[in-house]
């Protein structure tokens, strides 16, 4: 439980003397609008990480960059997984963008998906997250908000050829982590060529306190170290950037991350129902491929003030070996692939001083490819899946996924003080799902969507300083592959294996939020409140609708689940940021999130939202002790949270009852002795608290400190 003792000891880190000032920029962002501008300038709710947040931090997946942030929660699975939650959406909810172009593919979920920890988080220059719906801009997914990753650009001035390199090391003792990075480039004001390699290691997690934890093997022990959490990761990056006119600049970028491999550990909750650990043995095999071709055009061009282009092809494995305790003579191996290839278009023209149209078109194809192989036992052959209903492919094998879309907002200066965003977009979605004998199912034909999103937002500067916003908006999310066509076991309570539902109508959300932003020398400062009517919410982790034997393909005697399409749900709350320079060359930091959800289920009983973050923040102080050393301490922290739907209350992740609050109280030292050099240190959960973030599979770090090294030639 949040207690008065954790909000004194937020209060002592933020009481200070007075003495100096300090300056703070607005962070320049893409994402809300398609085109550059700071963030106190756009109407939408935008939270921005530059650089130096992120060089500041030592994640081991990219959403852990975005812990305590404004209107974003993290919630982590397992070792080696990890996302972000929006406004309390998750997964397919949220759409995931890595240089312009879609993380997200045709089996996303909406629950927490390892594919987002499939990115490099020692190679991110800025992350963007755009709090809100932004379909008219983005297309389906994009409900509960974007997130976009941007990796760095190396760039040289003067016509000489230059060089540079970097490095970045990193150790944490929590975790056994070993964290190193290289990187090289070499180029001039025409041309540069840079290219990155990370290598990380991460052992067992060391626990606060003294908790509960999971054997691998589904046996509860006493002990200060979960496991198994060790794995590797490695990952590769090219970029080159080649400056054809003053007008025109082509990139090309090639990404790759793997996880050899990676357990399926959830660290159970004693006293869970149903008991927990269900798996002797279970690994993921993850990597994902990227290769980004981009054309920008600056100059006018016709009607058009600029231009640019995307092309790209997106390649996920999601390789999987199973020995379920259940059946500890039971094998499976699986090989699931997404290729995502995308064209995207935007242009901006700019018609007279009150009126800027940004309009494009966007193009991805999705194809999977996925199989299944069966033993009886380690040594015998695989066998191909069959027509059981439990033992097929995880997806339709040949299955596609194709999307259109076409979208126009204008940013209309209407009056010197007034500024609005009016926009809309139609797209249409095919899907198509092959038959026997490509497949392994009964299901086939084409499940075909054309929807709509709208957005209006409106921004009023009430002074220089002050800004009050307001957003409207219709998002949707279109029935992907997972949603469609799922088979095959699948949890529930009693467990039942799932069959097919291609009937499944798109989710739609309307929006509305309102708030102020502040902008006054050092000080940022941004508030808002939110409302969501969610409707046709597809609900595949707590299904109600059960299908007898003998129809829609279901084979079990006890019937079979199916995913639906929920009548509604309600979501709201606030989300707030300061960052506040005082004397005695302090700034203080401060986060509070809250979010509050209510669903309807088919047969018309309503209860909360599935995974709902509790209230949640941050408060913290960077001293800038000595001209070349910062001391930050800081305190983070979760209330408890109570509200459990149905699968929250059997998912043994989550203690019976609810999440615990907590607060977590973190110190970092930060020295620069050169432009060229730079060391942290970090000591983390100093007071070795015990703690859990909500709906996560694993407890927090113990007590234990980090070690940062970066150098620069």
């Amino acid at each position: 439980m949040f207690t008065p003792r954790h909000l004194a000891v937020a209060a002592a880190l933020v009481a200070a003397p007075a003495y100096a000032d300090s300056v703070l920029l607005d962070p320049v962002q893409v994402t809300a609008t398609r085109g550059s501008a700071g963030s106190f300038e756009v109407a939408q709710p935008v939270t921005v990480l530059g650089a130096e947040d992120i060089r500041d931090q030592s994640p081991q997946v990219m959403g852990e960059l975005l812990r305590g942030e404004s209107g974003v929660y993290f919630q982590q699975t397992g070792p080696g997984q990890g996302m972000a939650i929006v406004r309390g959406l998750k997964g397919s909810g949220v759409l995931h963008l890595v240089d312009g172009f879609r993380l997200n593919n045709a089996f996303f979920r909406s629950a927490p998906s390892q594919y987002i920890a499939l990115l490099d988080p020692w190679n991110i220059d800025q992350i963007e997250v755009v709090r809100g719906p932004a379909s008219t801009l983005y297309g389906s997914d994009a409900m509960g908000g974007v997130i976009q990753v941007r990796t760095p650009e190396t760039r040289f001035s003067g016509s000489k050829i230059d060089t540079a390199a970097e490095t970045r090391l990193h150790y944490g003792s929590a975790d056994s982590a070993k964290v190193g990075r290289v990187k090289l480039a070499a180029g001039n004001d025409k041309f540069s060529l840079a290219a990155g390699y990370t290598l990380a290691n991460y052992g067992d997690r060391k626990i606060g306190g003294i908790g509960q934890s999971a054997d691998g093997a589904g046996n509860i022990s006493l002990g200060d170290t979960v496991g198994p959490g060790e794995y590797t990761a490695r990952a590769y990056d090219l970029k080159a950037i080649w400056a054809a006119t003053p007008a025109d600049e082509l990139s090309f970028a090639v990404q790759y991350f793997e996880v050899p491999q990676l357990f399926r550990y959830n660290e159970m909750v004693p006293g869970s129902n149903p008991p927990p650990a269900s798996r002797l043995q279970a690994i993921y095999d993850n990597n994902r491929a990227f290769y980004h071709l981009r054309w920008r055009h600056s100059a006018p061009l016709a009607f058009v003030d600029s231009l640019e282009v995307h092309l790209g092809r997106q390649i996920i494995n999601d390789d999987r070996f199973d020995n379920p305790s259940a059946n500890p003579t039971r094998y499976d191996l699986e090989q699931n692939r997404s290729t995502l290839d995308g064209l995207t278009v935007a242009a901006q023209s700019t018609l007279n001083p009150q009126h800027t149209l940004r309009y494009g078109v966007e193009l991805y194809r999705d194809a999977v490819d996925s199989a299944k192989q069966r033993s009886g036992n380690s040594g015998a052959t695989y066998t191909a899946s069959s027509g059981s209903t439990s033992f097929k492919s995880r997806f339709p094998n040949g299955a596609s996924t194709d999307n259109y879309g076409v979208y126009l907002e204008d940013l209309w200066a209407w009056a010197p003080a007034w500024q609005a965003n009016l926009g809309g977009r139609v797209n249409y979605t095919a899907t198509s799902l092959p038959a026997a004998p490509e497949s392994d199912r009964s299901i086939a034909g084409e499940v075909d969507n054309t929807d709509y999103s709208a957005q209006l937002g409106l921004r009023y500067a009430i002074s220089p300083t002050l800004a009050w916003t307001s957003n409207l908006g219709r998002a949707y999310r279109a029935p992907n592959i997972f949603d469609l066509a799922l088979v095959g076991d699948r949890g529930g309570s009693p467990a039942r294996p799932f069959v097919a539902n291609t009937s499944l109508k798109p989710e739609s959300l309307l929006s509305l939020d309102t708030g102020l932003k502040f902008k006054s020398g050092g000080t940022r400062a941004e508030f808002s409140v939110f409302y969501f009517d969610y409707r046709d919410q597809i609900s595949t982790d707590n299904p109600t609708r059960v299908v007898p034997q003998g129809e829609l393909g279901c084979t079990d005697a006890a019937g079979c689940y199916q995913a639906e399409n929920l009548p509604s749900a309600t979501y709201y709350g606030f989300e707030g940021s300061l960052r506040q320079p005082l004397p005695a060359r302090l700034t203080a930091r401060a986060t509070l999130n809250y979010t509050w959800a209510e669903k309807e289920l088919a047969n018309g009983s309503k209860e909360p939202g599935n995974r709902i973050p509790p209230l949640n923040g941050v408060l913290g102080l960077d001293w800038q002790a000595l001209p070349k050393l910062v001391v930050a301490p800081s305190v983070w922290f979760n209330d408890s949270q109570h509200r459990l739907d149905g699968l929250d209350q059997t998912d043994a992740r989550i203690a019976d009852g609810g999440t615990p609050g907590f607060a977590v109280v973190d110190l970092a030292l930060r020295w620069s002795p050169s432009e060229r050099l730079r060391l942290q240190l970090v000591g983390e959960n100093l007071f070795d608290k015990s703690y859990r973030e909500h709906a996560s599979g694993i407890d927090g770090r113990g007590r234990g400190v980090g070690f940062t090294l970066e150098a620069a030639l």
